[in-house]
């Protein structure tokens, strides 16, 4: 699983990209309600394109907080020019 992402700074966009979760982590919200009566998720990281060509460097960090509560995090750095 991704979601969308962009960059902007002082009106322009520096950057668009997407953002992973790691498959344990899609798995885990696919067995939730509601994406548990959905049909079984159709891509996993290792077969989306994006991902395989150099996406795994978009992948966030992924914990649960105290309350149960998924928490995602990533540092990026886009160049200015």
């Amino acid at each position: 699983m991704h979601i969308h992402v962009k960059v902007h700074l002082g009106g322009n966009v520096l950057h668009t990209g997407q953002l992973y979760f790691p498959d344990t982590v899609t798995d885990a919200v696919y067995r939730k309600a509601p994406y548990a009566s959905r049909p079984n998720r159709d891509v996993r990281n290792a077969d989306d394109s994006i991902y395989r060509n150099g996406g795994k460097r978009s992948q966030v960090r992924v914990s649960k907080n105290s309350a149960g509560v998924y928490v995602a995090s990533i540092v990026m750095g886009v160049h200015r020019s």
